[in-house]
């Protein structure tokens, strides 16, 4: 009798769990199912735009010299896999300072992003662009010789040059020196930088640079 009754209640007690509770429970999962998922994505899109900001100059469309440097990084790596080559570009704007003395230092960003633009218009899409300096730049031309290099090197100088840049009714000629330096074994990313500073130093003493540049 007893465990019979004992048995009626057990019954009845899994006999009163309604389906309607279930059925609120899934959808509370679900909805915080779609919830994280929402978040989720929202984080995607911020770490995304943290690693793009992290990368990025600040001032022009270029990439940085953090990531110069890691591409340069890369650079070295094919070469010495695979033989890869690949130039490195290092350019100095010519007269930013008296751009910025003679019209003021907003003058001078408005050469330098008329720079940028220029140089990024003018290199292919697998080649690399970046500010590494307040008036420097630095280019990766994949697998190129020295000698295209070079020529490629002239027809940006000619791009800099082929017409001024207009700011507030001033005519602002843009111009770079550039210096050129290929991958080499046993060469370290400041190795190269180095390399191809001295080749632009060159550059800047035909052109009467002073004696302490850089």
């Amino acid at each position: 009798m007893d465990s019979m009754g004992g048995a009626r209640v057990a019954v009845d007690h899994l006999a009163v769990v309604p389906v309607v509770s279930i059925e609120e429970q899934l959808r509370d999962v679900r909805r915080e199912r779609d919830a994280l998922r929402r978040e989720n994505r929202v984080l995607k899109i911020a770490v995304a735009e943290l690693e793009r900001v992290s990368e990025r100059d600040t001032l022009t469309p270029l990439f940085n010299r953090r990531y110069f440097l890691t591409a340069i990084h890369q650079r070295i790596a094919r070469f010495e896999r695979h033989a890869e080559t690949a130039a490195i570009v290092f350019a100095d704007v010519n007269q930013l300072k008296y751009i910025n003395d003679s019209f003021g230092h907003a003058a001078g960003d408005f050469a330098l992003m008329q720079i940028a633009d220029r140089l990024l218009g003018a290199i292919r899409a697998t080649d690399v662009a970046a500010r590494i300096g307040g008036d420097e730049f630095g280019l990766i031309l994949d697998q190129s010789s020295e000698e295209g290099a070079r020529t490629q090197v002239a027809r940006l100088d000619a791009v800099l040059r082929a017409e001024p840049a207009v700011y507030d009714g001033h005519a602002i000629t843009l111009s770079a020196c550039f210096g050129v330096a290929m991958l080499q074994p046993g060469m370290t990313e400041s190795d190269i930088l180095a390399a191809a500073d001295r080749d632009m130093y060159r550059c800047k003493q035909a052109l009467g640079g002073p004696a302490g540049h850089r």
